[in-house]
C-alpha cells in the first residue's frame, strides 16, 4: 500500500481487499488468518498482527497470528485473562499501548511479555450491532510505534471486517448444522432400512425389529447406524 494515498482512498482500497479475502475463504479460521496477514501488511510499523473471535463469555472461538511472537503475546493474554485485546473486546473501544514496559493497566501481562520484542500495541474491537465478536491487534517492536493515522486506519478497518467475519461465522455454523442434519437423516434412513430387513428375516414387527437392532448394537458395542449399515450390506445380527 502506498503511503502517499489519502486516508479515504487507502481505506477504500484496503476494505475492498479485505472483503475479497474474507468472502473468498470458506471457513472462519481461513478468513481470520487472511485478515491477520492483511493487517500486518497494511499498518505501517507493524511487526505482527492477530485476530481473535470470542463468544459472549470471552472464550476464543477462532484466532490467528502472523508470527510466533504474536502467538506468545496473545496466549499470555488468554492465560492471564488480561491484556489490551481482551480489554478492547470487553469495552468495545480501541486500546492503545504506547509502551508495554511502562503501561500499568495489565501488570501480569506486561511482565510476561517483557522478554519479547514487543513494545507498543493497538487493539480495536470487532463490533457488530449485536455486540463485539472479538478484536484486531497489531504489535510494534518499538515504543510509540504507531501514529494517529495507524490507529484511525485500524479502527476504520475493524468495522467492515466485523460484519464480514460475523457473516462468515453464520455461514460456517449453518454449514455445520446442515452437515449434521444430513448425517442424522442418513443414519435414520439406514436404521429404518435395516429394521425392514430384520422384520423380513425374523418375521417380527417393526418395533421388535428395532429392539433387536438396539440389543445387538449394545452387545457388539457398535453404533446403531454402523450396525444398520452392516446389515444392509448383507451382514448377520
Amino acid at each position: 500500500m502506498q503511503a502517499h494515498l489519502p486516508l479515504a482512498d487507502e481505506l477504500a482500497a484496503l476494505t475492498a481487499r479485505i472483503a475479497d479475502l474474507l468472502l473468498t475463504h470458506e471457513t472462519v479460521d481461513e478468513a481470520v488468518s487472511a485478515l491477520a496477514q492483511s493487517l500486518k501488511e497494511a499498518i505501517p510499523g507493524t511487526l505482527g498482527a492477530g485476530v481473535s473471535l470470542m463468544d459472549t463469555r470471552g472464550r476464543r472461538t477462532s484466532t490467528a497470528s502472523t508470527d510466533p511472537v504474536i502467538v506468545q503475546a496473545d496466549q499470555f493474554q488468554y492465560d492471564l485473562r488480561q491484556g489490551p485485546c481482551l480489554t478492547a473486546w470487553a469495552q468495545r473501544a480501541t486500546v492503545v499501548v504506547e509502551d508495554s514496559r511502562t503501561d500499568p493497566r495489565w501488570p501480569a501481562w506486561s511482565r510476561a511479555i517483557a522478554d519479547l520484542p514487543l513494545r507498543s500495541v493497538i487493539s480495536s474491537p470487532l463490533s457488530t450491532p449485536d455486540g463485539a465478536i472479538g478484536a484486531l491487534k497489531v504489535y510494534s517492536p518499538v515504543p510509540n510505534g504507531f501514529d494517529s493515522r495507524a490507529i484511525h486506519l485500524l479502527e476504520l478497518l475493524a468495522r467492515p471486517a466485523a460484519l464480514m467475519l460475523a457473516n462468515t461465522q453464520a455461514r460456517d455454523t449453518a454449514q455445520r448444522l446442515s452437515d449434521g442434519l444430513v448425517s442424522v437423516l442418513t443414519a435414520r434412513d439406514a436404521v429404518g432400512t435395516a429394521s425392514g430387513i430384520v422384520m423380513e428375516r425374523l418375521h417380527v414387527n417393526r418395533d421388535q425389529a428395532l429392539a433387536t437392532l438396539i440389543s445387538a448394537s449394545r452387545r457388539r458395542n457398535e453404533p446403531l447406524h454402523q450396525l444398520a449399515g452392516d446389515i444392509i450390506a448383507g451382514g448377520e445380527l
